[in-house]
């Protein structure tokens, strides 16, 4: 009776832990101290309304993923330049 209860309740619980496994989430706690050179960096977006602090990623050829202030004039010009893009 015990199997079959953990069985049904690992059933119940699965696909609520596969949906959250599906929204990738990133959040940023601390930002770069230094503006990157645009050359190295291959796009920009924006944190989700769910972290607790405001960040732009910037992501590298190499894949790396740098949190950046949004506030910072020269985070703002590198998200305006990735929007004309993609436009």
């Amino acid at each position: 009776a015990a199997a079959l209860a953990t069985l049904l309740l690992m059933a119940i619980c699965s696909p609520a832990e596969a949906h959250l496994d599906t929204i990738p989430t990133v959040c940023c706690f601390h930002y770069m101290d230094r503006p990157i050179p645009r050359r190295y960096i291959t796009t920009a977006y924006t944190t989700s309304s769910r972290c607790t602090q405001p960040a732009v990623i910037l992501v590298t050829k190499k894949g790396m993923k740098l949190c950046t202030d949004p506030q910072e004039p020269w985070v703002q010009k590198y998200l305006e330049h990735f929007q004309m893009l993609k436009n």
